[in-house]
């Protein structure tokens, strides 16, 4: 059985979530650093000390969210989270998936780490600022590129979507309000009301 370490309200939750989604067998092993709990565990298959992390039935290890959800894509044919090798489809979700982890996750960092940047409280409001547009114009992007559609790419749910419904959402923790993003708040909306995405949710919240 595959398990896979977390930590909640982290990028983690768009692998488990698509997890869920993808109806293979695995064991979710929660990391809480202020609780000290399996943090050693962690630290001992990432160096880096960070989630998400797969381990396999055959004890091989997996670090981040873009190979760990095509891992899982590529496990569970069935359920069509990513499409088969060849088919542009795929390189389409990939495309996606690439978008939320380079650019709009990465956006985010401004705002968590802004004091590590320095320590000049005018210049840490500067920083946020500018993150505030960056952020801004990829949630304009993703809103456009939605239209009326469903689903990111596709007529259907895919790792894509998994991973853009858990980034999107950390617009809330920085008072950027979706609501004018109709579209995007609509897709957000559905994805939500996800059986997969309920029991994520809830775990989460445990």
């Amino acid at each position: 059985m595959l398990k896979f370490y977390y930590s909640s309200s982290t990028c983690s939750t768009a692998s488990l979530i698509a997890l869920e989604e993808s109806g293979l067998p695995y064991t979710p092993i929660e990391v809480s650093w202020k609780r000290e709990l399996n943090v050693e565990e962690l630290n001992s298959l990432n160096p880096l000390g960070a989630v998400p992390v797969l381990v396999t039935e055959k004890k091989e290890v997996l670090t981040q969210n873009t190979a760990i959800l095509e891992y899982i894509g590529n496990h569970a044919t069935s359920k069509k989270l990513l499409a088969p090798i060849g088919n542009i489809e795929r390189s389409q979700t990939l495309s996606w998936v690439a978008f939320v982890a380079s650019d709009l996750q990465k956006a985010f960092v401004p705002f968590f780490r802004s004091d590590a940047m320095t320590s000049d409280e005018k210049a840490q409001k500067e920083i946020e600022t500018f993150a505030v547009k960056s952020v801004r114009d990829l949630l304009l992007h993703i809103d456009h590129s939605l239209g009326h559609k469903s689903y990111i790419v596709g007529d259907h749910f895919t790792v894509a979507d998994a991973y853009l419904y858990v980034i999107s959402g950390w617009a809330e923790w920085v008072d950027i309000d979706l609501a004018e993003y109709k579209n995007l708040t609509r897709y957000r909306q559905a994805i939500s009301e996800r059986p997969a995405v309920i029991k994520i949710t809830q775990l989460e919240e445990g």
